[in-house]
C-alpha cells in the first residue's frame, strides 16, 4: 500500500496545511503558491495567558446543592453553584486552560512562482512537500522533515532551474480560527526578541518560558520591522536546506547552542525516519483489498478518492478507510513524544486556538488522540498520558478537598499546565464529573496489560490508585444503601425537562468506578501490593445496578428522577462497554443491559442520521461517534459499527489528511486516533482470559489483513488474514507478559461459530508462548453473517 498521497487542494490557512511531527515538534507547511509558511510548535510550550484559581471552595453550599439535587431541583442546584463561585471570586464565565503556543514561523517567498502543482505527504517517512511550477515550465518544491524525537525541523528546497528564495523569520500566527470559543489572545503573553546574524534567532518568551527557534543554513540573517529576512540561491537542479532548532527551557534558564551541522544528506535523513517513524507508523497496517483501479497516468488525489466514497463507490469506501486508518495512526504518532496529543495534536497556527488546544479529559483524549495508541502496535507511546497526569498529584488532592469536602483526588475535565479544577460554570458544571481518575486508571491497566511492564506501577501512580478510591469512598453518598456521585455531571449532556445539567447517579460514574476496580486489580498485581483489593472490591458492590429506561435504551442517569436526552453528541453511558466489558453486560444475566446498550447505539445513530451534515447539523464531535462505535463492536454490531467508522473516513477526514471536529470543519486529532481504535475493536476484543478474533465484521469487508494488534496478556497479533471461508491468526505472547498468562490457556473466540480444522484447542484454549502460533479458523456456516447475536 502506497504511502505517499497528494492534493490539489490548496491550503490557505495553517488549519488546513500538512503536517510533519517528530512527537516533541509540530510544524506545519500551508500557504498561497508564491508564499510557503512552515509554523513551528512545541509539545511543551503552552502559553500562560489564563487565570490559574485553585479549584472553587464549594463546601460552604455544597449541603444545599445535594439536597437540590437529591429533590431534582437542577435549576436551583445551579444557582447554588454560581452562587458559590461567586462567593470564592470566580468571574462569571469559563475559565480556560493555557493554550498551546507558536514558536516561530518561517515564510519561503519562491521567486518567480507561477503556481503550485500539488501537495503531497509521506506518512512513513513524516515527510510533507509542496510542488510548485515557474515562469520558466520548471519544478521547484519545498520539503519538510521532523526527525523523530527530535527538536528540528529539516526545510528543503530543490529546483530545476536557479532560483532565489526570500526567507522570513518571526513569531507569526494568526487570530482566527474555525471555532471561537471565547479563549484570549494569547500572543498577548508572548514578548519577542530577534536576533540577526549568521544564523536567525526568534525568541518567544512568557512569564514560565522560552521557546527558541534558531534557523541555520542561510543568513546572514538581518532584522525586518517584525521579522528576520535573509536569502537563499538553490542552483539549477539542486538543494538547499534550512535547519529550524527549536528549544523550549523555564524563563532564566540557559540560552541553547546550536550545536547541529547546517546541512544534510537528505537520503541519509529519509532513512533515519524510515527507522524511527516509519517503524512505528508499520507497527500496525490495514488491508481491506481495495481495489486500486486501472492503470493511469497518475495516482488518484485525495480528493479524487474521497468523492468516488461519497458517490457511493464501495471500493472507494474501502480505499478511504484504508487511508483513514494509515494517516489517523501516522499523525497520532507524529503528535505524541513525551506528552500525548492535545486536541491539535502537536500543532499550532492561531493565537485562539479552539478550547485552548488542551487535554480535553472528559472523552477527547481518551476515546481520540490517543484512544488507538495501545491496540494498534504502538503502546510504548501511551506513557504519555501518564507523564501528563502524574505531575500534578497535590492539585487533585486539592481539588476532593475544595469541590467535594473529600479526600483522595479528583482529577479535572481539562488540562494543560496544572491540575486545577477550575474549568467550571453553571451551564458546564465540569468539577462535578468525577470519571476521569477512574479512566486513567483502566488506560494504565491497559498499558500494564498489553506489554506486561511491570514498572509502569511506580508510587506515582500507586498513589493515584489510592487517590481515586479514597475519594470514591468520601465524596459519594448514601441513596437507598448505594453510593451516588452527588452532585454529578454526564458530558456534556442535560436530562430532558431538567432546568441544568448538574444530577445525581450518572451512569458513567458508576461504570467508570466498577471497571476502575478491575484495572486497579491489574496494577496491584504488577505491583505485588493486593492491600486496596478489599476497599475496591467493597466500593464496586455499594455502586447502584445500571438502568434500562422505558423505551427500552440504556439510562444515562441511574437515578430514575432525571429523563434521557438521546440528541446529543457524547453517548457516556455506553462506557461499560469501550473496554472489557462489564461483567453486568456477559452472559445470559446481561442480556437486557446489552440489549438496551444496543438500542442506544440505534438511537445515536438515527439521530445523526438524520441531519448527517456540519452544524447545526447534527455530524459534530468525532470522538462521539468512536463511542457509539466502540460499543457496537462490543456488541456484535458490525454495520452499526462499520456506520461509525465510514461517517468518521469520510466526513471528517480534509484532503491533506487531516481530520476535523465535525465534519468538515475545526481541526482536530480527535478522529485521527479514534478510527484506529474503533477499527482494531472491530476486527479484535480481548480480556485477561480470553481473544476474540473478528468480533463485528462488517459485510462490506469480505477479505482483508490487519497486523500488528495488541491485546490484553502481552499478546500480540502478528497477523490477522480473513476471507469469506474463515480466517488465519497468527500471535505469541511478549515475554515480559508471562506473568498475565492464564491457566489453562487463553480461550479463543470469533464472531462466529468456528472449527479449528488440523488444531486441537482444549476446551477452546490455546496456550501462546514467545514463539508465533500459527491457528486457521474455518467459519461453520460460511454464508452466515458476521457479528455477535
Amino acid at each position: 500500500m502506497t504511502r505517499v498521497f497528494r492534493t490539489r487542494t490548496p491550503a490557505p490557512t495553517w488549519e488546513h496545511g500538512l503536517l510533519a511531527g517528530s512527537g516533541r515538534l509540530g510544524a506545519v507547511l500551508h500557504g498561497p503558491a508564491q508564499r510557503q509558511v512552515i509554523t513551528l510548535s512545541h509539545e511543551r510550550f503552552f502559553v500562560p495567558v489564563n487565570p490559574r484559581p485553585r479549584a472553587p471552595d464549594l463546601r460552604p453550599v455544597l449541603d444545599d446543592l445535594r439536597r437540590a439535587v437529591l429533590t431534582g431541583d437542577a435549576d436551583h442546584a445551579g444557582d447554588l453553584l454560581t452562587e458559590g463561585l461567586a462567593a470564592d471570586g470566580y468571574p462569571d464565565g469559563l475559565i480556560w486552560t493555557d493554550p498551546l503556543g507558536i514558536c516561530a514561523t518561517l515564510t519561503l517567498a519562491v521567486a518567480g512562482v507561477t503556481q503550485e502543482l500539488s501537495r503531497s505527504t509521506d506518512l512513513s517517512l513524516g515527510e510533507v512537500a509542496v510542488d510548485l511550477r515557474d515562469g520558466r515550465d520548471g519544478r521547484c518544491a519545498v520539503r519538510v522533515i521532523t526527525p523523530r524525537d527530535d527538536e528540528t525541523a529539516w526545510v528543503a528546497i530543490e529546483s530545476d532551474h536557479e532560483v532565489v528564495v526570500d526567507l522570513a523569520l518571526s513569531l507569526g500566527g494568526a487570530l482566527d480560527t474555525a471555532l471561537d470559543t471565547g479563549g484570549a489572545d494569547s500572543s498577548a503573553a508572548v514578548a519577542v526578541t530577534l536576533v540577526g546574524g549568521r544564523d536567525g534567532r526568534v525568541e518567544a518568551v512568557t512569564s514560565e518560558a522560552i521557546a527558541t527557534v534558531t534557523a541555520r543554513g542561510a543568513g546572514p540573517w538581518e532584522h525586518g520591522a517584525q521579522s528576520l529576512t535573509s536569502r537563499l540561491v538553490v542552483p539549477a537542479g539542486g538543494r538547499r536546506t534550512v535547519r529550524l532548532e527549536v528549544a523550549v527551557r523555564t524563563s532564566g534558564g540557559t540560552p541553547p547552542s546550536p550545536t547541529g551541522p547546517t546541512d544534510v544528506d537528505w537520503t541519509q535523513l529519509r532513512r533515519g525516519q524510515a527507522a524511527t517513524h516509519g517503524r512505528l507508523v508499520a507497527a500496525s497496517t490495514l488491508d481491506l483489498r481495495a481495489p486500486r483501479g486501472r492503470s493511469t497516468s497518475h495516482d488518484p488525489t485525495t480528493e479524487e478518492v474521497w468523492a468516488a466514497a461519497r458517490a457511493g463507490d464501495a471500493g472507494a469506501r474501502l480505499r478511504v478507510v484504508e487511508i483513514a486508518y494509515l494517516s489517523g495512526r501516522a499523525h497520532a504518532i507524529a503528535a505524541t513524544g513525551d506528552l500525548p496529543p492535545t486536541l491539535q495534536g502537536v500543532w499550532q497556527g492561531t493565537w485562539r486556538p479552539a478550547w485552548s488546544a488542551d487535554y480535553t479529559l472528559n472523552g477527547n483524549l481518551q476515546n481520540g488522540g490517543m484512544a488507538g495508541l495501545v491496540p494498534t502496535g504502538t503502546p510504548e507511546l501511551a506513557r504519555s498520558l501518564l507523564t501528563l497526569v502524574l505531575a500534578h498529584l497535590d492539585d487533585y488532592r486539592e481539588n476532593a478537598r475544595r469541590v467535594f469536602g473529600a479526600d483522595g483526588m479528583l482529577l479535572p475535565s481539562r488540562m494543560s499546565t496544572h491540575g486545577r479544577a477550575n474549568h467550571v460554570h453553571a451551564a458546564y458544571p465540569h468539577v462535578f464529573w468525577t470519571g476521569c481518575g477512574g479512566w486513567v486508571l483502566r488506560l494504565a491497566a491497559d498499558l500494564v496489560s498489553t506489554t506486561g511492564d511491570r514498572t509502569l506501577v511506580d508510587d506515582r501512580l500507586w498513589s493515584l490508585v489510592e487517590g481515586v478510591l479514597r475519594f470514591a469512598e468520601t465524596a459519594t453518598v448514601l441513596v437507598d444503601g448505594r453510593r451516588h456521585v452527588v452532585p454529578a455531571y454526564s458530558p456534556e449532556n442535560t436530562p430532558s425537562g431538567a432546568g441544568g445539567p448538574i444530577t445525581s447517579g450518572t451512569t458513567m460514574d458508576v461504570a467508570i468506578l466498577r471497571d476502575a476496580a478491575r484495572a486497579s486489580a491489574v496494577l496491584a498485581s504488577a505491583r505485588g501490593d493486593h492491600s486496596l483489593d478489599a476497599r475496591w472490591s467493597a466500593l464496586a458492590a455499594s455502586l447502584p445496578s445500571f438502568r434500562v429506561t422505558a423505551d427500552g435504551t440504556l439510562a444515562e442517569w441511574i437515578d430514575e428522577q432525571w429523563h434521557e436526552e438521546p440528541a446529543h453528541r457524547h453517548a457516556s453511558q455506553l462506557y461499560p462497554l469501550w473496554y472489557e466489558p462489564d461483567t453486568a453486560f456477559v452472559g445470559s444475566a446481561g442480556a437486557a443491559l446489552r440489549a438496551a446498550a444496543l438500542a442506544t447505539v440505534h438511537a445515536k445513530l438515527a439521530w445523526r442520521a438524520a441531519d448527517p451534515t456540519p452544524p447545526p447539523g447534527r455530524m459534530e464531535m468525532a470522538f462521539g461517534l468512536v463511542q457509539v462505535g466502540l460499543a457496537a463492536a462490543a456488541l456484535g454490531d458490525a454495520e452499526a459499527a462499520l456506520q461509525c467508522v465510514e461517517w468518521l473516513a469520510v466526513d471528517h477526514w480534509r484532503p491533506a489528511l487531516t481530520t476535523t471536529h465535525d465534519a468538515g470543519s475545526i481541526f482536530n486529532l480527535d478522529a485521527s486516533g479514534g478510527l484506529p481504535a474503533l477499527v482494531a475493536a472491530m476486527l479484535l476484543a480481548s480480556t485477561a482470559g480470553t481473544l476474540t478474533v473478528l468480533p463485528a465484521l462488517p459485510r462490506a469487508w469480505p477479505s482483508g489483513t490487519v497486523t500488528g494488534l495488541r491485546a490484553r496478556g502481552g499478546i500480540v497479533v502478528d497477523r490477522l488474514a480473513w476471507d469469506p471461508g474463515g480466517c488465519t491468526v497468527t500471535l505469541r505472547r511478549l515475554r515480559e507478559a508471562a506473568w498475565l498468562a492464564p491457566e489453562p490457556g487463553v480461550l479463543l473466540e470469533a464472531g462466529r461459530p468456528f472449527t479449528t480444522p488440523g488444531t486441537v484447542l482444549p476446551a477452546g484454549r490455546v496456550r501462546v508462548g514467545v514463539d508465533a502460533t500459527t491457528i486457521r479458523l474455518r467459519w461453520a456456516d460460511p454464508d452466515e453473517g458476521s457479528g455477535l447475536s
